[in-house]
């Protein structure tokens, strides 16, 4: 391997925390519609000059901003994807991402047996919920229609979405299976924010909610599909043998399960993005991880599942395990 390579993914942090101090200081935002010069700038968002002269200037070589004539303005080819008001808007996904980035300065710390400092779900601030939340309908708006296209029509009638968060595969769903209609089951908070989210989606009136933890209540019952999708990543497997028995409860006789998730090789080193989001669950929760299939179908088996299969492999996080209650 060239020794710059090396040197080239040591200092790929640098774009990417330039591009997050951006985005949270709205900067993106601020220039969509107007051009401003650096006393502007500073005047309006209490910032040091110096300090903020050269962020501007790096994020205009990254080309992010356009500078001319001492002034700065986003440019129009990110205003969709960083504005608040661009149509593409991703800026939510980008501050969940900053939030990752303190979690992942802690790596060594962790890798030297400190334990981890990471809030759960419940206890994040409603901006950070918030921002997890729509910034995981960022990314499943995109993946959610050509994943379930190769997945193709379902015969099922009743879904349940355990851990749907704002709703974007039960919409989807249900847009390309005109029979189908799903319950989604999340956190109180959390169905605020689907509700708010779907209140003006064509698909409402086959959408139902349903409030509950998962980790500690029952999930609803009479359903003859489940899908269980980028969950188990969060969980150690004791946290989901104990998920899968209540998945097994809340299906019919005949109803089957699909989970969506990284899906490790027997060695646990590809696909290669599974490796690194193993590393996010080991800064990020107490026990999460990523497992290969041998390990989701034992836990499967474990809680009463059969046949056990693969419905869809991929190298991101769209591979889906299909297992049936017999």
């Amino acid at each position: 391997m060239d020794f710059s390579k090396l040197l080239k993914t040591a200092s790929a942090f640098q774009e990417a925390r330039v591009l997050l101090t951006g985005v949270e200081l709205d900067l993106f935002t601020l220039f969509a519609d107007k051009e401003m010069d650096l006393k502007q700038v500073c005047d309006s968002l209490n910032l040091d000059m110096r300090a903020t002269q050269y962020l501007l200037d790096a994020l205009a070589a990254m080309e992010l901003l356009e500078k001319k004539e001492g002034k700065y303005r986003t440019s129009p080819e990110v205003t969709p994807f960083l504005s608040r008001q661009g149509k593409e808007c991703i800026l939510p996904m980008l501050e969940h991402q900053s939030h990752l980035w303190h979690r992942w300065s802690q790596l060594t710390d962790i890798i030297k047996g400190k334990s981890i400092t990471t809030k759960p779900i419940d206890q994040m601030s409603a901006d950070q919920l918030r921002a997890f939340i729509l910034g995981m309908h960022v990314v499943a708006l995109r993946a959610s229609k050509p994943l379930l296209q190769k997945l193709g029509h379902i015969p099922y009638k009743r879904m349940l979405d355990v851990g749907g968060a704002s709703g974007t595969y039960s919409e989807a769903f249900i847009e390309m299976n005109p029979g189908l209609r799903a319950t989604i089951f999340d956190l109180p908070p959390v169905i605020e924010i689907a509700k708010e989210r779907l209140k003006n989606s064509p698909y409402l009136d086959r959408i139902d909610f349903c409030v509950g933890d998962f980790y500690k209540d029952s999930l609803p019952t009479g359903y003859d599909f489940l899908w269980l999708s980028a969950i188990i990543h969060q969980n150690s497997r004791e946290q989901n043998v104990d998920l899968y028995k209540k998945c097994y409860t809340a299906l019919e006789t005949g109803g089957v399960i699909w989970v969506r998730d990284h899906v490790m090789s027997a060695d646990r080193t590809s696909p290669k993005q599974g490796a690194l989001f193993a590393i996010n669950m080991l800064v990020g929760t107490r026990g999460g991880g990523t497992y290969t299939f041998e390990e989701i179908q034992e836990d499967l088996n474990h809680a009463g599942f059969k046949d056990v299969h693969f419905k869809l492999r991929g190298d991101l996080m769209d591979t889906v395990v299909e297992a049936v209650k017999s």
